[in-house]
């Protein structure tokens, strides 16, 4: 009987796969297990990108050349996505345009088969151009260069071949001048103001005079991370609240002394 406990204890391990592989492969937890592509941000903060040779439609550009000391903002895709990707890179695309021009944008494809046309027409479709801005690179990259760069920075995925679609975190990745991991933000339409603050949240290691108003603002916020944007510290709020008090109360107290004196008079 033991014996036999064992044996069925035993077995199923065996024959168990992990529940993610680099690469193309099934899902073997049923429809899409998204907690599988989950980021856990604590083993990447500060961590420095893999540096990869990026494929664009005007050459080959280092990652690490191309952010040559700039706040990066770095995005995975899959330029075959109907989804979430084209319109997380739409709408990042858009909010560039208010920002700093000393700020970078980084979109690479994670999946092996795509192509430098498959690149030229997913930015046809969602910039409406393929001549980018200088501070954009849009590029694929080789297979091997692929996952040194995703188990960098600690991003997964799986494909799913009944759907033919790839399950994957969506994150914007912050990078620092130096190339290290910074910040996180998910979702497909961050705020602009969260996007100027995590591009700030991303220098931070280096101020310098021109960012000290920056600076001030950001210790303003703080990073929700449940709700994967920056509020307003609360300490800020109680402070301020204090102040206030503070300031009333004196105001009362010398219009009161004030009324009193003419009183006499």
């Amino acid at each position: 009987m033991r014996f036999m406990l064992l044996f069925l204890f035993i077995t199923p391990l065996l024959f168990a796969r992990e529940p993610y592989q680099y690469g193309r492969y099934t899902s073997y937890y049923g429809e899409q297990d998204v907690s599988v592509v989950r980021i856990q941000e604590d083993l990447y903060i500060g961590k420095k990108v893999a540096d990869v040779k990026v494929k664009t439609l005007g050459g080959e550009v280092n990652l690490t050349d191309f952010i040559a000391g700039k706040p990066t903002a770095l995005l995975f895709a899959y330029y075959t996505c109907d989804t979430v990707c084209p319109t997380t890179a739409e709408n990042l695309f858009k909010i560039s345009r208010n920002l700093s021009k000393d700020y970078r944008y980084v979109v690479l494809s994670f999946d092996d088969k795509d192509t430098l046309e498959s690149m030229r027409q997913f930015m046809l479709k969602n910039f409406r151009t393929t001549e980018l801005p200088e501070n954009w690179l849009v590029g694929i990259l080789s297979k091997e260069d692929i996952r040194r760069l995703t188990v960098s920075v600690g991003y997964k995925f799986y494909y799913i071949e009944r759907d033919k679609i790839f399950i994957h975190s969506n994150a914007t990745l912050f990078l620092s001048p130096d190339a290290k991991v910074m910040r996180y933000l998910y979702g497909p339409f961050p705020k602009e103001r969260d996007v100027k603050l995590a591009f700030i949240d991303a220098q931070r290691e280096s101020p310098s005079i021109n960012r000290i108003v920056d600076l001030a603002v950001l210790a303003c916020y703080r990073y929700d991370h449940v709700r994967s944007r920056y509020v307003i510290d609360p300490t800020l709020i109680f402070a301020g609240i204090g102040m206030l008090g503070l300031v009333t109360t004196f105001s009362l107290a010398y219009f009161y002394n004030r009324h009193r004196k003419e009183v006499r008079l």
